[in-house]
């Protein structure tokens, strides 16, 4: 799902690419993602990972992915953040991801009866977030990575994915999570209010090549998660996508040299089992963006 700006503020690459386990064992790439820019300054982000042992979350994650994004859309106008320029309270913000997400589940059980699925089979994480230069709003169930960068060559994580007492255990918007206690627990929500230089969302096939994420810890004898990004991975992507804009690439083109780059960019990307989404969002300097504009003239 794709609504983009081409007089936008932020040149955006987003792409879900199946994974070599997948293919294997013929399956469909179960990751769906979704962007939406709302005007030249807001925009949203949405990745969702469909469950592996879910028999429909291929439909699952891609129907999240779309409703999220168009949810989002739709609470951006209706609080008129899109006329200003100030992030939400965190407080505020809670309120409205929850009652986001809440409206997308229940949206997800009312298509789940009319088309004839379990509910349980189109079991899904979700990961979304609202951006503008000024700041980044973020919420999520389940796991995928997030990162985001305000100054030069220092990236910093914008979520803690969840993780179960087992390996690879996770929630799922469709998991029994949703009372009081399992949305305080299952369910979080971030403000940043920073200008922003970039900003990125991804399933947890592509973690591996762009996070430091199981290192071990010789004092406790035992592997951790960092939760860091690799600057060495998302700063090159960064400057390459400011490229792309200034060569005045389309929407559809930069999503297919980011395919591209998902399905074979690195060792890792090309080895890795399991289905890739990643989102990059950069915002375009002024100056960049002038000179682009002068081009087109």
């Amino acid at each position: 799902m794709s609504s983009d700006n081409k007089n936008s503020n932020w040149v955006v690459a987003y792409a879900s690419v199946i994974g070599n386990g997948h293919v294997l064992m013929n399956l469909p790439c179960q990751d769906s993602c979704a962007h939406q820019q709302i005007n030249d300054t807001w925009g949203v982000a949405v990745v969702a990972d469909g469950a592996g042992s879910a028999k429909h979350s291929d439909v699952g994650s891609d129907f999240v992915a779309r409703n999220m994004a168009h949810c989002l859309e739709e609470m951006i106008q209706r609080n008129g953040w899109n006329t200003v320029e100030e992030m939400p309270s965190e407080d505020v913000w809670r309120v409205e991801a929850l009652k986001g997400l809440q409206i997308v589940r229940q949206r997800l059980e009312q298509f789940a009866l009319a088309k004839g699925y379990h509910i349980p089979d189109l079991a899904c994480t979700v990961l979304a977030v609202l951006y503008a230069p000024f700041g980044i709003l973020t919420t999520h169930i389940g796991d995928g990575r997030a990162a985001y960068t305000l100054e030069k060559n220092q990236w910093e994580s914008l979520i803690d994915p969840f993780r179960g007492s087992e390996v690879n255990e996770t929630v799922f918007i469709t998991s029994n999570i949703w009372t009081t206690e399992g949305v305080d627990l299952y369910i979080q929500s971030g403000v940043v209010k920073e200008k922003i230089r970039a900003f990125a969302l991804l399933s947890d096939g592509c973690e591996n090549g762009s996070f430091e994420v199981n290192v071990w810890d010789e004092e406790n004898q035992k592997y951790h998660d960092p939760n860091r990004p690799y600057t060495k991975f998302f700063e090159p992507n960064l400057n390459g996508m400011l490229q792309l804009r200034k060569e005045q690439k389309s929407q559809e083109e930069i999503n297919a040299i980011w395919s591209g780059f998902l399905t074979n960019g690195s060792k890792q990307f090309q080895h890795e089992t399991d289905d890739k989404t990643m989102i990059l969002g950069v915002f375009v300097p002024q100056e960049a963006a002038a000179i682009t504009e002068e081009k087109k003239a």
